[in-house]
């Protein structure tokens, strides 16, 4: 079986992996001519880390990932805590750690992995223009004039996927009325007592912020309640001044930690939903991750749930006679648990809307989707 995979991010990287892994050939298409550090940090839960374990990618993460002791949640503007999480061992709890890292060392891992398993699979600046799928394989055709085809497509192209809209032409995206900014801070430019992990939020804002890279960096993401529609996008960058007034009123240590971006580099984008989709699949083509079913951030699990539809998706291809009874297996499986997710973190985003308190981070604590194990879990709905 050969497959396409349209996308290198992390759910295309991890499904060439996982594919890889199980004797599949792939070849992964991605049209930017070299992947860069974007510049931005990712949490990974156990259900996350489980997989990449699997794939190979333990030691090389723990090189550079952080575990806080605890997260505290905090008044915005008077730096009081609110509510202190501590994080527990979920190595011993759920078999896999609850992880903090660089996203770019994430991404590096994976390529360098993918390297050495299947040297020849990624190919960079390969933009695919256009797909059509027959009832025994589908056809590619790239920007540069070349035809290919493959057993299966993988349509991995993330949360503005020109597939999913070639193909399924959902309903447009919906202006969640949530703006983010994010950015990184060497901690060297900190002193000792910010390098945390703590969310300052009240009134419609709030700051996560936590540290990656061995520490030598903290990451945040500021969001901010809006009735106005902003860009969507990932890599918009933004002026510090508009930034720095935004969150104006919260807390000294905040406002220190914000204004000290990294080349003083700050992103802004707004967030949008997307109706759900029913059907992830289209003859010999296949949607994953982001491209499927985006998700708002409130949650931490969009990376997640990708990395869970790479190993689903991988199963199912080596458990069913065909691709259409693999794609049908593959969404009985991911479907009821990814839709809970999206609906949950589209909730989410209300509990910081009013004056801050214990009662509106009530469920806050980690729930079922820790214990969720794609790699040997059963399949089907």
């Amino acid at each position: 079986m050969k497959i396409a995979i349209v996308g290198g991010g992390i759910g295309g990287l991890a499904t060439a992996l996982a594919m890889t892994q199980a004797g599949i050939k792939v070849t992964v298409h991605e049209r930017s001519a070299q992947l860069v550090d974007q510049g931005a940090g990712i949490t990974l839960a156990p259900n996350a880390t489980r997989v990449l374990y699997h794939l190979g990618l333990g030691p090389a993460l723990e090189e550079t990932a952080v575990t806080p002791p605890q997260t505290e949640y905090r008044h915005y503007r008077t730096g009081a805590v609110i509510m202190r999480m501590m994080i527990k061992d979920f190595r011993a709890l759920y078999g896999a750690p609850y992880l903090r890292l660089h996203r770019w060392d994430l991404q590096h891992a994976m390529i360098t992995r993918l390297a050495q398993i299947a040297p020849v699979a990624l190919r960079l600046g390969s933009h695919v223009e256009n797909l059509e799928s027959h009832s025994d394989n589908v056809t590619l055709t790239l920007a540069n004039g070349r035809i290919e085809t493959a057993d299966i497509v993988v349509a991995a192209d993330g949360i503005r996927s020109a597939i999913r809209e070639t193909l399924f032409h959902p309903a447009p995206p919906v202006f969640s009325g949530f703006v983010a900014w994010r950015g990184l801070v060497d901690t060297a430019d900190l002193p000792q007592h910010l390098h945390e992990s703590a969310v300052a939020f009240g009134h419609g804002r709030h700051i996560n912020r936590y540290l990656v890279r061995r520490g030598e960096l903290l990451n945040f993401v500021a969001i901010a309640h809006r009735d106005q529609w902003e860009a969507e996008g990932w890599n918009i960058p933004a002026p510090m001044d508009e930034f720095l007034a935004e969150f104006a009123s919260f807390d000294e240590g905040t406002r220190t930690i914000i204004s000290r971006p990294v080349r003083g580099q700050v992103f802004k984008w707004g967030l949008f939903g997307r109706p759900w989709l029913e059907q992830w699949s289209s003859g010999r083509v296949v949607l994953l991750g982001d491209a499927a079913h985006p998700m708002l951030p409130f949650l931490g699990q969009g990376a997640a749930n990708a990395l869970e539809d790479a190993m689903i998706l991988t199963r199912c291809l080596t458990a069913a006679a065909t691709p259409e009874k693999a794609f049908t297996l593959y969404q009985q499986t991911r479907g009821p648990k990814v839709r809970g997710a999206t609906e949950q973190a589209a909730r989410r985003g209300d509990r910081y809307l009013g004056e801050p308190n214990a009662d509106s981070l009530k469920g806050n604590e980690p729930g079922a989707e820790y214990a969720y194990d794609a790699v040997s879990g059963p399949l089907g709905g």
